[in-house]
């Protein structure tokens, strides 16, 4: 009896360790995560046509005013932190069997990568700001008002769509809701 209670707590602890330890592992390569975003950035402003951007390392850089300037993807501006809760979360309800490996390894999937597009959104804001209001003035509009706009509206959304995913429950075909 005392093996049988300690499985679900067991599963889950490591569950949740296996979380932290993933998270860990992403906050300290950050600087890769932020120099593979700037590589990311660089591509889609290039794609899209709004600059002729080029990536060194972390930072983002284009042509503005006869000058090249550009921004640095920080540890605070990286999409790292923003993997941590998801990725804690999900190992966490696998561990305590609240959800199928499957299930929790979808929601993750569909967090991480709705969170890079969205830090993506983000980063060619600055872009696009910086070449509208000039270096210093774009660069605090869309660094302060509009990429936090940006990032909360993401959040939101990856949040409630990783709660429906983690929560959503197995319909049986031919069922009336209600009735068993």
């Amino acid at each position: 009896m005392t093996g049988s209670r300690r499985g679900p707590w067991l599963s889950a602890t490591v569950g949740a360790l296996v979380g932290v330890a993933i998270a860990a592992a992403t906050l300290w390569r950050w600087h890769e995560i932020a120099s593979a975003e700037a590589w990311l950035n660089a591509h889609l402003v290039n794609a899209v046509g709004l600059a002729d951007a080029k990536s060194i390392g972390a930072a983002v850089i284009f042509p503005l005013d006869q000058r090249w300037v550009g921004f640095m993807v920080s540890s605070g501006c990286s999409v790292a932190m923003l993997l941590i809760p998801p990725i804690v979360l999900a190992s966490t309800l696998i561990g305590f069997r609240r959800i199928t490996v499957s299930r929790g390894l979808n929601a993750l999937a569909m967090a991480v990568v709705l969170l890079v597009t969205v830090n993506q959104l983000r980063l060619a804001a600055v872009v696009v700001s910086m070449q509208t209001w000039g270096f210093r003035l774009g660069y605090e509009r869309s660094h302060v008002l509009i990429g936090s706009v940006i990032t909360t509206a993401g959040l939101i959304a990856v949040t409630i769509l990783f709660v429906v995913l983690v929560s959503r429950t197995k319909r049986i075909r031919g069922a009336v809701a209600g009735v068993h």
